[in-house]
């Protein structure tokens, strides 16, 4: 609720005339629109919220404790999911530098267009070892975790921080980056009744924060706002107005014209709402109510249900590390103002090896335990 609220409040928020917003002529709200948005945000958030309740329902009646190998503070896990990550990350390296020549993507990352490393990837596409390297987002976040909370200072903790760090800066993947941080602020959170807030270190965190995301969005398309005329600081402002705003642009234009859209060419809405060619991840209002028609509200509600459901079910656990996947739900739903991300391979990948891996390591240790124990039959 609070991403979606951000993204109305940059839909609103004046461009000056100097600020890009991903729009010249705002979309019109009527009191129609409203209420079909209204109800669409509002089914979500219950959604999630009735899941909530089911889960913790279900974890109130287990009796047995979670296993030590399950507690954040425990290694097993956390090297397994580094090493899932770095064979990730190299095969996408190895991946990229085999299309693209070494001088080339230099000359690409000095001259801010980074862009072309990760689209050169998706050239003939496979699913494989580089999918894992969307798995970076649990071993940053534990190393973040363990930096801040314990001042942990390790090689394998900046090992992890540097390998995000390569993810970022050379692949583009400032969702992973900012999944990341939600993940790191939700682990620090979580066994806190109360959180007190420094507005000094707030306003440091923030402004830090957005630095960093200006930096890299400059090195993304730096020739795009030297074209258009637009300073570092007015280019880094633009593109979190344009990121936030341009869906609920959409979400508004396409709600008073879903019949025209609903299984029809997925850019012909471009001709009922004022948005820039260059934005695609336009609004998921719109993206399953093109795919899918009504049943998008249906499929919404069974899919909130369930990630609340699972989201509770994990974090009533405790602190173990199944908090890294309900980080992942977390960051999911925050999206859900502009992509379905619980259908994407992203998604997918942290949701069944971060629940995947720890149950595979746990069902293995007790299995061995069971075999090894004194008194259990052996067949000869």
């Amino acid at each position: 609720m609070v991403a979606m609220f951000a993204s109305f409040a940059a839909w609103l928020f004046p461009s000056f005339g100097v600020l890009r917003k991903g729009f010249d002529n705002p979309s019109r709200l009527d009191l129609g629109t409203f209420t079909v948005l209204a109800c669409w945000y509002l089914l979500i958030f219950v959604s999630f919220t009735a899941g909530e309740k089911v889960g913790g329902l279900l974890v109130l009646r287990r009796s047995t404790p979670p296993a030590q190998l399950l507690n954040l503070k425990s290694n097993i896990i956390y090297y397994g999911f580094t090493l899932l990550s770095t064979a990730g990350i190299a095969a996408t390296l190895i991946r990229v530098f085999q299309l693209l020549p070494l001088q080339q993507a230099i000359a690409a990352i000095a001259l801010g267009q980074t862009n072309q490393l990760k689209e050169v990837l998706y050239e003939d596409y496979h699913i494989g070892l580089v999918s894992l390297r969307y798995l970076v987002l649990y071993p940053a976040s534990i190393a973040l975790y363990r930096i801040i909370r314990s001042r942990s200072f390790t090689p394998l903790n900046i090992f992890n921080v540097l390998l995000l760090a390569m993810s970022v800066v050379l692949l583009s993947s400032r969702l992973t980056f900012i999944a990341t941080l939600l993940t790191v602020v939700f682990l620090l959170s979580f066994d806190k009744r109360s959180i007190k807030v420094s507005i000094p270190k707030l306003i440091t965190i923030l402004a830090s924060l957005f630095l960093v995301l200006a930096v890299l969005n400059y090195s993304r398309n730096k020739d795009y706002y030297e074209r258009n005329k637009l300073s570092f600081g007015l280019a880094g402002v633009s593109e979190i107005l344009a990121y936030l705003g341009a869906p609920f642009q959409v979400a508004i234009g396409t709600a008073q014209v879903t019949d025209q859209i609903i299984g029809g060419d997925p850019d012909a809405y471009r001709e009922y709402v004022d948005v820039e060619i260059n934005l695609m991840t336009n609004s998921a209002f719109f993206h399953l109510t093109q795919q899918i028609g009504y049943f998008s509200w249906v499929y919404i509600a069974l899919i909130c249900l369930f990630m609340g459901l699972v989201f509770e079910a994990l974090a009533s656990l405790g602190k173990t590390i199944f908090l890294l996947p309900c980080g992942a739900i977390l960051y999911g739903s925050a999206e859900l103002w502009r992509l379905d991300l619980f259908q994407q391979g992203t998604f997918i990948v942290w949701f069944v090896i971060g629940i995947g891996l720890p149950a595979l390591l746990i069902g293995g240790q007790r299995l061995f335990a069971f075999a090894t124990a004194p008194g259990t039959a052996r067949s000869g």
